[in-house]
């Protein structure tokens, strides 16, 4: 029947995507999850990066891989006032995480270095959605790169190259420049 042909094709492309869903969720244990941390390590020994490798395989068909560069005194520390010890902040340097969706896709996605204690961490950072087709190790070289990056300009944190940040208005001084329009004379 004709009223049912619209419908008949969303059937089967729910169908399709339903085996598709199946197909990347064994990806993920066959091939993917292996292919990510054998290039996450070759990638830290190129580079000398520190890191820790964890695997979260709690949950089957959620599980994650998590590229933690750990944490550490931060150089902050509060000075006490009753003769006791020092008390030091931690930093901790931030992560950078692959997580399985519901739908067998690749979730990639960071967290910011924060002090513990003393500045409170900025929510995750998603970096991108992939199918497990589309991960080779340029798109690994990629994600680290992004997570690297920011990691800089976090470290480096000023306004200057913020433009949303409060900074005084600018005066303009010398020939030409006026303080107001003026009105024009009638």
């Amino acid at each position: 029947m004709e009223k049912y042909t619209a419908i008949k094709e969303r059937v089967v492309k729910y169908k399709n995507m339903l085996d598709q869903v199946t197909e990347w969720r064994s990806t993920w244990s066959k091939y993917l999850k292996k292919f990510i941390l054998k290039e996450i390590d070759k990638l830290l020994e190129a580079t000398g990066l520190e890191a820790t490798i964890s695997e979260e395989e709690k949950i089957k068909g959620l599980e994650s891989i998590t590229i933690k560069l750990g944490n550490k005194k931060s150089g902050i520390y509060e000075m006490p006032t009753d003769g006791n010890e020092r008390k030091d902040f931690f930093k901790e340097y931030g992560s950078l995480v692959y997580s399985q969706l519901f739908n067998g896709k690749v979730q990639v996605w960071m967290t910011y270095p924060f002090i513990e204690g003393l500045i409170e961490p900025r929510p995750p950072q998603l970096i991108g959605i992939y199918a497990p087709p589309e991960f080779n190790e340029l798109l690994i070289i990629t994600h680290m790169e992004a997570f690297l990056k920011d990691l800089t300009e976090w470290e480096d944190f000023d306004d200057d190259d913020n433009p949303n940040a409060a900074a005084p208005p600018k005066t303009q001084i010398g020939f030409g420049f006026a303080t107001a329009p003026e009105e024009p004379e009638e």
